[in-house]
């Protein structure tokens, strides 16, 4: 790997702050407080160089249990870890707690060494080294390499850096990103630069002149210079340890706790879905409320704690909850975070989160359980299917695909192939629908079109516009999934009526013969028609009859004036057939046109302009298509 960054942990005094010295040749006790003291309060920062060239950037994270949240901090970005032991203490409290953060933010990589070695008699060193292994074993530091060094008089140092040259070709490249974030550890003013921020760039990359976003503050801001290992340069790279100058910022709108990002890439949010795994230690169980230190990138908050799936997160155990923040945070899915109890401060688990949006939810929501167990497996195909599946909207696009779950949209789309191929989601022009998503809504539309057939038993359909009424989504997404089940050959689209596939309206002898009439009547007086209680010498079934071929083979104009759609046709064609000649048409032309009357010539040029064919300017109209 290119660009690695290691980090110290460890006990207080356990030799920290010496053994960077010694690698690299720099102190980061920096302030006159932590000199004084003689311990690391803040982050230090140093760099050397392996025998094979390579350069380490390295952070001293502070081992005093008061500034455990300083080491929490150090952590993020971290690849390789060195885990300080005392040769003449062995394992102490912080030891132990250094370890298990580590554990649970997901490092992987570690070394570690036994300092002070000059200090300790040979068979103590011997029970030391035999503590550290009991310890270790079963946990994620099982088999790491164990170096004895002694910093003052160099004794081990070329030996440990050998064995971090070794160790850093097993840590795997940061994540590929075009966008880049760093999680902020520390900002200061630099006279001449202004405001500086600090920390590891764990995604992505960032060149002088590039506009980025402070997160949660959501700033904007430019990138004015970079340096990294104290060498000015054009463009950082993740996984390297990094100083920016920003233009228009002030100090405080920047501190530890923000998150420096290329803009719109980080979802800011109160809640989290998560997997938790609770340190195996019997205080450690945690309950439905219970309020917790939630430590996530370089920001604490403060939350309340949901399980989910359980009524308790127990220990030595992982589990799902969700978490209710007191403060917002700027994350994104696979997280990483720690949690510490609100008083006293004892780390307790970490997980990572699942869902950086969440709405609250049933505790025992076995669709959403589904859906965390899926995300926590990760396979992308089953990502991407349950992104589609529990998105809001029905239809899901590939650049929604690969901005929410950060891939690639090349990989995305051959996924989508896949899928497709499966039968587990339907390609539709605007987007992705995943087939429970359409099975769910085809169920809903048939119901409701079957109960119109039982009701309205001589009607073509339902009008589409009445349907669209009976559903609370997105009206274009609606008409996309309609017109592919039209397409599926599940409905069936006759003008503006909606109906089932392979329903027709069935007349007995005497409906068929009085369909029949109220037509033949129409057809013959054209554009003077009898009115509807005319047509029907009000009769019930004539009415009702009638009102079914609305729609179908007749117009209704108004409450008493309806036309035969073919009336309708040849009108229209006259209509055509004067504007070939003519800009305007006044209804007195029309009337003339048609042989009508004021009383018919005005509905029918009405219903014309509503159409669109016609569109009335003042008294007249002109060609509406």
């Amino acid at each position: 790997m290119s660009n690695i960054i290691i980090g110290t942990a460890g006990h207080i005094d356990h030799g920290k702050t010496t053994l960077i010295k010694a690698l690299s040749g720099i102190e980061t006790d920096t302030t006159a407080e932590e000199k004084e003291r003689g311990m690391s309060i803040n982050l230090g920062f140093a760099y050397f160089d392996l025998p094979s060239g390579k350069r380490c950037g390295v952070v001293d994270v502070p081992g005093h249990e008061k500034f455990i949240k300083n080491m929490l901090a150090g952590v993020s970005g971290i690849n390789l870890v060195l885990l300080l032991v005392d040769s003449r203490e062995g394992i102490m409290p912080q030891t132990r707690e250094h370890a298990d953060i580590l554990s649970l933010l997901g490092v992987e990589n570690y070394i570690i060494v036994m300092t002070k070695a000059d200090l300790a008699e040979d068979g103590y060193r011997e029970l030391v080294k035999e503590e550290i292994e009991d310890f270790i074993k079963g946990t994620s530091l099982e088999g790491s390499p164990i170096i004895e060094v002694d910093s003052i008089s160099g004794k081990g140092i070329d030996l440990l850096l050998k064995e971090i040259d070794i160790q850093t070709e097993k840590v795997a490249e940061m994540k590929k990103s075009k966008n880049a974030r760093l999680n902020v550890d520390r900002a200061f003013q630099v006279k001449g630069f202004g405001t500086v921020v600090t920390g590891t760039l764990t995604e992505g990359e960032i060149s002088v002149g590039d506009e980025l976003e402070i997160y949660p503050k959501n700033i904007k801001t430019k990138v004015r210079n970079i340096q990294v290992h104290k060498s000015d340069v054009k463009t950082a790279y993740a996984g390297q340890r990094t100083a920016i100058s920003l233009s228009n910022v002030k100090m405080e709108d920047a501190g530890r706790g923000c998150t420096l990002a290329t803009p719109d890439t980080l979802t800011q949010t109160y809640m989290l879905d998560t997997e938790v795994k609770i340190i195996n230690n019997s205080d450690s169980e945690l309950e439905l409320w219970d309020r917790v230190r939630l430590y996530i990138g370089t920001s604490e908050v403060m939350a309340r704690i949901v399980p989910l799936g359980s009524e308790v997160l127990e220990a030595g155990k992982s589990g799902f909850a969700q978490f209710r923040l007191e403060e917002e945070v700027s994350v994104k899915n696979y997280d990483k975070f720690i949690i510490r109890t609100y008083s006293p401060m004892i780390t307790v688990g970490g997980g990572v989160v699942l869902d950086a949006a969440p709405k609250k939810h049933s505790r025992f929501n076995e669709e959403i359980l589904n859906k965390l167990k899926v995300r926590l497996q990760g396979n992308s195909k089953d990502l991407i299917s349950n992104y589609i599946l529990t998105a809001h909207n029905y239809l899901i696009t590939t650049e929604e695909i690969s901005k929410e779950l950060e891939q690639n949209m090349d990989s995305v789309a051959a996924d989508l192939l896949e899928l497709i191929e499966e039968g587990i989601v339907h390609r539709m022009p605007s987007g992705y629908i995943h087939n429970k998503k359409y099975e769910e809504i085809r169920e809903k539309i048939s119901g409701i079109i079957r109960d119109y057939h039982e009701k309205y038993k001589l009607k073509p359909g339902i009008y589409k516009a009445e349907l669209f009424s009976k559903f609370k989504i997105n009206q274009k997404e609606l008409a996309a999934i309609m017109e592919l089940l039209i397409n599926n050959k599940n409905l069936k689209a006759q003008g503006n009526f909606i109906s089932l596939y392979d329903f027709e309206v069935k007349y007995d002898p005497a409906q068929l013969k009085e369909k029949e009439r109220i037509e033949k009547i129409l057809l013959e007086s054209k554009f003077t028609p009898p009115g509807i209680k005319e047509i029907t010498k009000g009769d019930r079934k004539s009415n009702e009859l009638l009102n079914s071929l609305v729609g179908a083979t007749l117009i209704k104009l108004d409450d008493d004036i309806v036309i035969h759609t073919k009336v309708f046709e040849e009108a229209e064609k006259k209509v055509l057939k004067h504007f070939e000649n003519n800009k305007k048409l006044t209804l007195a032309e029309f009337r003339d046109v048609t042989g009508s009357s004021r009383k018919y010539a005005l509905p029918i040029l009405e219903y014309m302009d509503r159409q669109g064919i016609t569109k009335r300017v003042e008294d007249y109209r002109i060609l509406g298509k």
